[in-house]
């Protein structure tokens, strides 16, 4: 009985949330719509303006915006304050809680995984091209990928994922994750290695 009050609770504030964040979607639909998935300009202001927006309201409407413009977001991902998507086209389960100013770069996250504050999942480690061609003054080629982290995985604070990481792993605090962690794993450091605990 008191798990059902509790979802029925938790599905009217995220109605609530819905409500108020309206006018928000609409303008981001209205953006895609007229000029295509390649500009991000309202969407980038909607999710700068509620990643500040305090208390478990601000909650309701991150996680109420995010479910209706990106590409799958459940209803039930926590986006804690500061926390946001950089792009419509991420993927998170439910259950999943995204900790204080957490940011996702191109991702797609299983269900009941947990995120420290401050942890950064951007976009592979060439978003901004390979060194080579930082250095040889050539034209930089973005290459963007998809980062996928495994359902039931925990990201310590402050960690930084650059690879894909499994289901039922742990990324210890401050990690930068550079290579891909099999299902299970626990890493820790920077550069991220396996460890046994």
């Amino acid at each position: 009985m008191m798990s059902l009050l509790k979802l029925v609770w938790k599905r009217l504030f995220f109605v609530i949330g819905l409500i108020l964040v309206l006018p928000l979607i609409a303008l981001t639909w209205l953006e895609k719509g007229l000029l295509g998935q390649a500009q991000n300009r309202v969407f980038s202001g909607c999710m700068e303006i509620l990643s500040i927006c305090p208390t478990i309201l601000g909650t309701y409407l991150r996680s109420a915006f995010y479910w209706a413009v990106c590409t799958n977001v459940s209803p039930d991902v926590l986006f804690l304050f500061g926390s946001w998507l950089a792009h419509r086209e991420n993927s998170v389960g439910k259950g999943t809680v995204l900790g204080a100013y957490t940011f996702l770069g191109y991702a797609d996250i299983g269900e009941n995984v947990l995120f420290g504050a401050r942890v950064s999942v951007i976009s592979g480690k060439y978003q901004h091209g390979r060194p080579e061609q930082r250095v040889e003054g050539t034209d930089v080629t973005e290459q963007d990928e998809v980062i996928r982290i495994g359902k039931n995985s925990w990201i310590g604070q402050d960690a930084v994922i650059m690879a894909h990481v499994g289901e039922n792993c742990t990324v210890g605090a401050g990690s930068v994750v550079l290579r891909d962690v099999p299902d299970g794993t626990t890493v820790m450091g920077n550069p991220a290695r396996k460890v046994n605990v």
